[in-house]
């Protein structure tokens, strides 16, 4: 499968959706210097597992695991394979999962961060959290988006769908020539776009 290719930091941006009377999510984003998604280092080979369950279901447990461990989907990509990317953050490290689809019920899961003491463990912690969650697992059990929001392939709303990101995650975000709209890269290094706004915070 496709590794998501790591480059050096880009500007990191903060989005907050804001909600019009139109129902229509547009994000303010607050755009800070750090690092981010794209700069794990190379030499941090990653964990890897395939487990007997289907990609949905895999997918729900990935996202009640990072929950339990104090972690949010910030940004989740649909793959051309029918897998997804998952790009994750908190205050200490920064990360990536990858799902593919290997048979209707046959999933494989690859953790791949960077913390601020780098520690294989974490990598390993977090499948270790997405097998006990599977087993507790209810039958029809779904990723929940009721708090994510629609990324886009081109600056309209009416456009293919490549994922979601979630209010007040921090995005690699840049303004386009679309008045409303946002360029994001996602965590395969695509680009997607977004409806929002930049606001600019000096470094500290």
């Amino acid at each position: 499968m496709g590794r998501m290719k790591f480059r050096p930091a880009y500007i990191v941006a903060v989005l907050s959706t804001l909600w019009l009377s139109s129902c229509a999510g547009v994000a303010a984003v607050s755009a800070i210097p750090g690092a981010m998604y794209g700069v794990v280092a190379d030499q941090f080979s990653g964990e890897e597992e395939s487990f007997a369950a289907s990609m949905h279901r895999l997918l729900a447990a990935t996202q009640r695991s990072l929950k339990e461990m104090q972690l949010d989907v910030d940004m989740l990509e649909i793959l051309d394979d029918g897998g997804y990317d998952i790009a994750l953050n908190s205050n200490k490290l920064d990360g990536e999962i990858t799902l593919t689809k290997q048979t209707e019920h046959l999933t494989t899961v690859y953790v791949k961060v960077r913390s601020t003491m780098r520690k294989d463990s974490v990598e390993r912690a977090i499948i270790q959290m997405i097998k006990a969650e599977l087993k507790k697992l209810p039958a029809h059990a779904k990723f929940q988006r009721g708090n994510l929001h629609n990324l886009r392939a081109k600056p309209t709303v009416q456009s293919k769908r490549l994922g979601w990101y979630r209010a007040g995650a921090r995005l690699d975000a840049h303004r386009t020539g679309a008045k409303g709209w946002l360029k994001v890269k996602m965590p395969s290094g695509k680009m997607a776009y977004l409806k929002g706004v930049i606001n600019k915070k000096k470094k500290k």
